[in-house]
């Protein structure tokens, strides 16, 4: 059974790098989100461009599976997503309120005061100043790790039942840090 699932397309550039990581992975066609008939992830990933017609056809599959996501991130699952490539977004499919706003460009980041025991999410980038597409405005439930020069959050995390919903603007491909982090603090769960 895969640990990670991605939202979309295969490509070939994810695919290196769950390989690089070891770890099994499926690409997920949003048209299957909410089958009775998908395995168990460790991890969800919905990668940049989620919401843009342009780049992806996610966007409805989504929001027809949010109780099917709320249900994954609540037993155990971690659900990573990425900046949705449009003007403004509000993302009315998790189960905690987060907005966005697109503005691309290379970002100087910092580590925010979180102290929350999620912090080690930050390895995310491996670099202090990444390419991001945007800034968050996250929920109350939602906790900062790390913001750009304009104290704005690029990285953001959420506990909600057993797991976590790890949200960020980032426009660059995970680090291998990362995707272990995540991966050894998700339980496998129905998505």
């Amino acid at each position: 059974m895969p640990d990670i699932a991605l939202i979309g397309d295969q490509s070939f550039l994810f695919e290196k790098l769950f390989k690089e990581l070891g770890a099994s992975f499926q690409f997920l066609q949003p048209s299957a989100l909410g089958s009775p008939f998908l395995p168990r992830y460790k991890m969800v990933m919905v990668p940049t461009g989620f919401a843009n017609p342009q780049y992806s056809k996610s966007l409805s599959a989504l929001k027809s599976a949010k109780s099917n996501i709320a249900s994954f991130v609540k037993e155990g699952g971690v659900l990573t997503v990425f900046g949705p490539l449009v003007p403004e977004y509000d993302f009315d499919w998790l189960p905690l309120p987060l907005k966005y706003v697109c503005e691309y460009g290379p970002q100087e980041t910092s580590e925010s005061s979180c102290t929350c025991q999620y912090s080690g999410c930050a390895c995310m980038s491996c670099t202090t100043t990444p390419e991001c597409d945007g800034y968050l405005i996250p929920g109350d439930d939602f906790e900062t790790v790390l913001r750009d020069s304009k104290n704005r959050s690029v990285l953001a995390v959420a506990k909600y039942g057993k797991g976590l919903i790890i949200a960020t603007s980032i426009h660059e491909f995970p680090t291998i840090e990362y995707l272990r982090w995540a991966l050894d603090r998700a339980r496998k769960a129905k998505l």
